[in-house]
């Protein structure tokens, strides 16, 4: 019995041997032919010009702004506008005080009248002369000279007594205060009765208008983009005050000057603000497009790998995986700018790995 005992036992070992071997021969089997069918994934490199975009803060300014400070001494007589009114381009604003000046027309006005009063009788003389002087011998030709000489002397007199009254009257124009521009009055520091202009107040201006139909956007753009700005791009940004809603503008103007001090040169967004929902002051995070003249090197953000050796990607030549080191430039949301020993046409790997080892047999699916 014992020993038919022990012949059981010994079969089932040898049994259990032989499926051991036969799990692991299928297994690496199988392993093997795993490796063999892996394809990875390649693209064809080619230079290209993405459309990036940087963000920049800036500010809303509007498009034309101006301080009213009375050109003449005088007192101010009547304010029509106050902050937060809607002016239109001429309308009266404020009107002026000063005697003097009115004054000052009306003696101007009358000497204008009392020097075409000489004139007119200087050339009556002149015009008397010349019709004697058809009777031989009734006058002689220097006193037709003198008569001519002194008729052309009052009518200069004339011309230079009219200029010094349009001079006095344009002083008295300004006395009557007018909008340069469409606008908003956004502040008043004088009231009537105020003493102003080169002796008075000089100081304070008067009025404050801005413009709000049309805005302007300032932006210090950095120096390594200066030349992948064009004029007319459209520029979209946004304001504390509607940060669920976009705006746009227009790049309209280049100053073509960096300055030393930011290394940086200033661009202007014309912006249409016909509702007037957006305010000067207000600050703005924009978003530029950049674009650059030359095409570059852009490959997925997944082709390139970073070690602790260094950043390379992974080139196929004739079936064997190559690490070619590279160095990293401008990025989007999903390629990046990469400079080295690759160049347009060059098949490298869509999803690199460390784990690929260099100078090894590889197999990638067919490039579309």
């Amino acid at each position: 019995m014992n020993r038919v005992l022990s012949l059981i036992v010994v079969g089932m070992m040898l049994v259990s041997c032989g499926e051991n071997q036969h799990a692991d021969k299928v297994a690496e089997k199988n392993n093997s032919s795993g490796n063999d069918d892996i394809r990875y994934s390649a693209i064809v490199v080619s230079s290209s010009q993405p459309v990036r975009e940087i963000q920049l803060p800036g500010e809303l300014e509007s498009f034309y702004e101006t301080d009213i400070f009375p050109k003449v001494s005088s007192y101010i007589s009547k304010i029509h506008v106050d902050i937060g009114d809607k002016v239109s381009k001429g309308q009266l604003l404020a009107e002026l005080e000063a005697p003097e000046l009115i004054a000052n027309l009306t003696a101007a006005f009358s000497k204008v009248k009392a020097a075409e009063a000489v004139y007119q009788s200087s050339k009556t003389v002149y015009h008397r002369a010349l019709n004697t002087r058809k009777t031989p011998g009734a006058i002689s030709e220097t006193d037709v000279e003198t008569y001519w000489a002194k008729a052309v002397s009052d009518s200069l007199m004339v011309v230079a007594e009219q200029a010094h009254y349009e001079s006095v009257k344009q002083l008295v124009d300004y006395l009557k205060i007018t909008a340069p521009f469409t606008g908003v009055v956004t502040d008043r520091r004088l009231s009537p009765g105020a003493f102003v202009g080169p002796g008075g107040q000089s100081s304070v201006p008067l009025l404050k208008i801005k413009q709000l139909d049309r805005l302007r956007l300032r932006l210090a753009v950095p120096e390594a983009y200066l030349g992948d700005i064009r004029v007319g791009t459209p520029v979209q940004f946004s304001v504390r005050a509607f940060q669920n809603e976009v705006f746009t503008g227009k790049l309209a103007r280049i100053s073509h000057s960096v300055r030393p001090d930011t290394r940086a040169e200033m661009i202007e967004i014309d912006i249409t603000n016909t509702n007037g929902k957006l305010k000067p002051g207000m600050y703005a995070s924009a978003k530029l497009p950049v674009q650059a003249n030359e095409g570059s090197i852009f490959v997925p953000r997944s082709a390139v790998v970073t070690n602790m050796e260094h950043t390379f990607v992974i080139k196929v030549v004739n079936g064997t995986a190559v690490r070619v080191p590279v160095h990293r430039g401008d990025a989007t949301d999903s390629h990046v700018q990469i400079f080295g020993d690759i160049k347009d046409g060059d098949v490298i790997l869509k999803v690199a790995s460390d784990e690929i080892p260099n100078n090894s047999p590889i197999t990638i699916e067919a490039i579309p």
